[in-house]
C-alpha cells in the first residue's frame, strides 16, 4: 500500500495494531491500516504521572529502533482494553526473580509498587531513608502477596511452559543419575566426594569424569560470549555501519576492582543483540565467518591478534575477565573449528535471546566432546537452560549430557524430573 493510500490518522479507527514492544512498560502500539503510532489510555495516568520521559519515543523489539509516538494516547488499543486476553510476555529467569508470579506479572508489579509507594511516601514527607526502605520492602511484600491471590482466584496469564521432562524427551538429551559417596549434605548444593572433602555436584561430576579419562573444562555462558567479543568485534564495530554510535557504560574491571563508577565508551550499533541486527547484517555476517581459517592453529592465532582490541566490546557483554577469556581460548583449542563459526552464528542470530542456559561442563578426550549439565536431585533445567536445549538440538547439534546427582538413599529418577 502506497503512502498516498493509507487512511487519516486522524479518521482511522486503528482496528488492528501492533505492539512495538511487550517489554515497555508503557508500550506503543503501530496501526496496521495508517501506521500511527500510539499508547492506550489506560496507561496514561501512570505513565504522565511516573514515566514521561518514555512518552515520545518507542522502541521495536526485533530492530531495536527508535520510532516517534505521533498519536498519543488512544482509547481501546491494548488487548484489554478491546475486551481480548492479553499476551503474556515473562521476563528471562535471574536472581530474585525466578518464580512465575514475578517474571509473568513483572509490569503489574511495578505499577502496584510503584503507586503505593509514591503514596507512602507523600503521607511521609519526613522519613528516614531507612524508614523508607522498609516501608517498600513492606508494600512490594504486600503487592505480591496480592498479585498471588488475585492470579489464584482469577488468572491473568496461562503459565504454559514446557517441563523439563518433556524437552528431555523430545531432544533426546541423554541422562545419567550418579549417586554420592556421603549420605550427608552439609551444605546446599554440596555433596561429599572423598572422606571428609565437600565439594559442588560440578566438582565432583568433574572428578569421575577425571578418572574415566577426560580432561574437564568449567564452562556456563561466559567463556562464550567471550569468544563472541574477542571473534565477533571487527563487525560489529564496523564503521562503515550506518547504525553504529558511540555508546557509553560503567567499566566493569574498575567496579569490580574498587566499587567506584568510571565510564567507559565504545562504538555499538543501535540495533545489537537482536534477530533484527542478524537480518540486516545478514551478508556481512556471512562474509567475515567465511573468512576464518579452516584449521585450529589459525583460528588460534586470529583469537590471539584480536584477543586484546576486543576488550571494549567484551566488557559490554560481561565477557571482560581474563579468567572467561582463557576459557574462550581453550574452547578453540578443543572444538573444531567448523563448531567455532556455528557456535558464533548461533550467538549473532539472536544474541541476548541465546545469552544464557550453557552448560556447566565441557569434556574432552582427544577429538571427543562432550557438554555436560549438572544438577542436584532437587534442581530443575531453568527455562534458559531448557532454550538451549531445543537450540543446540535444532542448531549447534553439540553432544549433550544431563548428570543428575543423588545422595545415596535417593530414588534415581533423574532423567526426567518435573519444572
Amino acid at each position: 500500500m502506497s503512502s498516498s493510500s493509507l487512511p487519516s490518522k486522524k479518521t482511522c479507527p486503528h482496528a488492528r495494531v501492533s505492539c512495538l514492544s511487550q517489554y515497555d512498560l508503557i508500550r506503543k502500539y503501530r496501526c496496521d491500516a495508517c501506521s500511527a503510532v500510539m499508547m492506550c489510555a489506560c496507561d496514561e495516568n501512570f505513565g504522565r504521572g511516573f514515566l514521561a520521559h518514555q512518552l515520545t519515543i518507542g522502541r521495536e523489539l526485533a530492530t531495536q529502533v527508535d520510532v516517534p509516538v505521533d498519536h498519543g494516547f488512544v482509547t481501546d488499543v491494548c488487548a484489554e482494553c478491546r475486551g481480548l486476553p492479553p499476551t503474556p510476555s515473562p521476563l528471562a529467569e535471574s536472581f530474585g526473580r525466578t518464580s512465575k508470579i514475578k517474571r509473568y506479572y513483572w509490569r503489574e508489579l511495578y505499577f502496584l509498587d510503584t503507586l503505593r509507594g509514591a503514596e507512602w511516601a507523600q503521607a511521609h514527607a519526613n522519613a528516614s531513608p531507612e524508614e523508607r526502605g522498609t516501608a517498600i520492602a513492606v508494600i512490594e511484600a504486600e503487592v505480591l502477596e496480592e498479585i498471588k491471590a488475585h492470579h489464584a482466584a482469577a488468572p491473568k496469564y496461562v503459565f504454559s511452559e514446557t517441563s523439563q521432562a518433556e524437552v528431555l524427551k523430545r531432544y533426546d538429551v541423554n541422562v545419567q543419575a550418579i549417586g554420592t559417596s556421603s549420605t550427608d549434605q552439609p551444605a546446599k548444593g554440596a555433596v561429599s566426594l572423598l572422606g571428609n572433602e565437600i565439594v559442588s555436584p560440578e566438582a565432583y561430576v568433574s572428578h569421575l569424569y577425571q578418572r574415566q579419562g577426560w580432561s574437564v573444562m568449567q564452562l556456563e555462558s561466559m567463556p562464550f560470549h567471550a569468544l563472541f567479543g574477542v571473534m565477533m568485534r571487527l563487525l560489529i564495530q564496523d564503521n562503515s555501519d550506518p547504525l553504529v554510535r558511540l555508546v557509553g557504560f560503567g567499566d566493569r574491571h574498575v567496579y569490580e576492582t574498587s566499587r567506584e563508577k568510571s565510564p567507559i565508551w565504545t562504538f555499538l550499533p543501535d540495533d545489537f543483540g537482536g534477530k533484527g541486527y542478524a537480518q540486516r547484517r545478514m551478508k556481512q555476517i556471512d562474509s567475515h565467518l567465511e573468512d576464518f581459517p579452516e584449521d585450529r592453529d589459525g583460528m588460534l592465532w586470529l583469537f590471539d591478534y584480536w584477543r586484546l582490541m576486543s576488550s571494549d566490546l567484551r566488557q559490554y557483554l560481561r565477557a571482560h575477565r581474563e579468567g572467561d577469556v582463557d576459557r574462550a581460548r581453550q574452547l578453540v583449542e578443543v572444538l573444531a573449528p567448523t563448531q567455532i563459526v556455528t557456535i558464533l552464528r548461533y550467538l549473532m542470530a539472536d544474541y541476548w535471546e541465546h545469552y544464557l542456559g550453557w552448560p556447566d561442563l565441557l569434556l574432552h578426550r582427544g577429538e571427543e566432546i562432550l557438554l555436560v549439565e549438572v544438577k542436584s536431585s532437587s534442581d530443575r533445567l531453568s527455562n534458559a537452560q531448557k532454550g538451549w536445549i531445543a537450540g543446540n538440538h535444532e542448531h549447534l547439534r553439540l553432544p549433550v549430557r544431563l548428570v543428575k546427582v543423588h545422595r545415596k538413599g535417593e530414588r534415581k529418577t533423574a532423567g526426567a524430573g518435573k519444572s
